[in-house]
């Protein structure tokens, strides 16, 4: 009798996921495109000015400090006049987050058209009511990549979807008036920014203008209007009125003023893009950031969310990999979850047999916060070694500028987030691409191509001359017996060569990690699970 309950209960909690969970059907998504009238708005004199008679090329400008890449979201959005498109992975409701939010806000007041369209998976609760009520903004429309049909019992999906439910989008966008763009690997988010007291990642945006942001819109007209794509008014739980959007005004209104004179705001104000728009002098106050030349943009079709193969759809590795087929000399990777596989790994090797030097920079276990995709990478460490492949592995103790400052405290630590992969030091991909099985074959993903040489060296060059011995650990295979202190590494196994205060440090396991962390590496790295990585 017990059993049969048992079972009983078990259809009966089944049939109910299965008719909650559904993905609407009877709803209306508008298709809406990028507004081309905007020569004449402000950004757009600004973006003529930058080009000058070549509009050819594109224009771009590298950022790499984190509040810096703050300002210029804010600065944006603050000169909008038109339009504003914005596409991630994530949005977290925290300071930078909501002081963003208040800027979308903002700008649609003031008659701009703004369309927000999110990764459903990393939704809270808590985003959710502010996407639902900036919704219904009348110059506001978001929309959300391969939703949750449980809107409030996730799991359902998980049990009855988990196929579908794996493909997400990883895109991230920010382009304003359709004059200028910024495209790279951060979200939305206080760690993204410089602006967690703890831990903040390192990572690359690109403030582009020129032909580039016309393809970036492209790419995301694509998105807004494909069959993967839901309105938030599609889902019946969706409840929010104009009042709704009145107290969130408030709320964000309050929240934005009591964060004058806050820590943040100070790192803001000192900031070296604040101080150059404030002179509205950015390029020329750091004209070795500013680089022009041909792009690509290159990104999956949004039907790769639908479950389409690669032979029926474009997938952004088979756009990517001509490049890499090409190269001669050089291929330098910065890829903060590595997870090559053993196609990968044979790839590697290959190009190094061809006599190419191939260099990665990646997070060491004590910097991840990907422990899956680190276990995915340190099981094919070894054979990628021995097969010639030069590793390094970012320090947890290496902090960015603004966290070394007294404001945001000496606790913060970095790690890698930057997606970043030099072609023989002539041609450099930037994106949300990460080099590992689940971007490729899984995720959505979108990136930029720049045919300019003097960007790839000047990358290269930062990244893998000048500061990779100070950042990095870098990961070697014994060729003879070591012994040295209290450390004893025999030949034939794996070591962490650090160079501390200008002295070789020798570890025998990973650095700055326990047993646990070592361990819950380990019994991951014999998972089958490398694809999802």
């Amino acid at each position: 009798m017990i059993k049969l309950t048992s079972g009983m209960s078990v259809v009966f909690v089944m049939a109910l996921l299965s008719a909650c969970a559904q993905l609407p059907t009877n709803y209306r998504a508008t298709p809406s495109y990028a507004i081309t009238d905007t020569e004449n708005t402000a950004l757009g004199v600004k973006a003529k000015n930058e080009l000058g008679v070549n509009t050819k090329d594109s224009s771009m400008y590298l950022i790499n400090d984190g509040v810096d890449a703050f300002v210029a979201r804010l600065a944006l959005l603050m000169l909008a006049e038109k339009t504003v498109d914005v596409q991630y992975y994530i949005w977290h409701t925290d300071l930078v987050g909501k002081l963003l939010l208040t800027g979308l806000l903002n700008a649609a007041d003031r008659g701009v058209r703004v369309r927000i369209m999110l990764d459903d998976m990393p939704v809270k609760d808590t985003t959710e009511e502010y996407l639902y009520a900036l919704d219904r903004h009348k110059n506001i429309e978001v929309r959300l990549f391969n939703p949750f049909a449980s809107r409030s019992f996730r799991y359902s999906d998980y049990m009855l979807s988990p196929v579908r439910i794996n493909r997400r989008m990883h895109n991230k966008s920010f382009t304003v008036d359709n004059q200028h763009t910024i495209i790279g690997g951060r979200n939305i988010g206080n760690e993204y920014f410089s602006a967690d007291e703890f831990n903040n990642f390192k990572d690359i945006d690109v403030l582009a203008v020129g032909p580039i942001v016309k393809d970036v819109e492209k790419q995301f007209d694509i998105y807004w209007n494909s069959k993967v794509v839901y309105p938030v008014t599609a889902f019946e739980h969706n409840s929010a009125t104009e009042e709704t959007l009145s107290l969130i005004r408030k709320e964000l209104d309050a929240f934005t003023d009591a964060q004058e004179n806050s820590r943040y705001h100070l790192d803001v104000q000192d900031s070296k893009m604040y101080k150059s728009i404030q002179r509205n002098s950015l390029s020329k106050d750091n004209p070795s950031l500013v680089f022009k030349g041909e792009v690509l943009v290159v990104y999956d079709d949004p039907n790769k969310g639908l479950g389409k193969t690669e032979d029926e759809v474009i997938f952004l590795k088979n756009l990517v990999k001509p490049y890499v087929d090409n190269i001669d000399k050089t291929f330098e990777l910065i890829s903060p979850y590595f997870v090559p596989g053993k196609k990968g790994v044979e790839y590697l090797i290959a190009l190094v047999d061809k006599g190419v030097r191939v260099r990665v920079v990646t997070n060491s276990l004590s910097s991840t916060d990907g422990l899956m995709a680190q276990s995915g990478y340190s099981r094919r460490r070894y054979d990628m070694l021995e097969g010639g492949v030069e590793l390094y592995e970012l320090k947890t103790d290496t902090k960015t500028k603004v966290s070394k400052s007294l404001r945001r405290g000496e606790k913060a630590k970095s790690g890698l987030h930057a997606k970043t992969y030099v072609f023989d030091r002539e041609q450099t991909f930037i994106g949300s691409f990460n080099f590992d099985q689940r971007s490729a074959d899984i995720n959505s993903e979108v990136g930029v191509i720049y045919d300019v040489q003097a960007m790839s060296t000047f990358i290269a060059e930062s990244v893998f001359d000048k500061t990779i011995k100070d950042v990095a650990y870098k990961v070697k295979i014994a060729e003879q017996d070591i012994e040295t202190g209290d450390v004893q590494i025999e030949k034939g196994d794996i070591y962490w060569l650090e160079i501390k205060d200008g002295e070789e440090v020798i570890h025998d396991t990973e650095p700055e990690t326990g047993f646990w962390r070592r361990f819950g590496q380990g019994l991951f790295s014999i998972m089958p699970i490398e694809s999802q990585l």
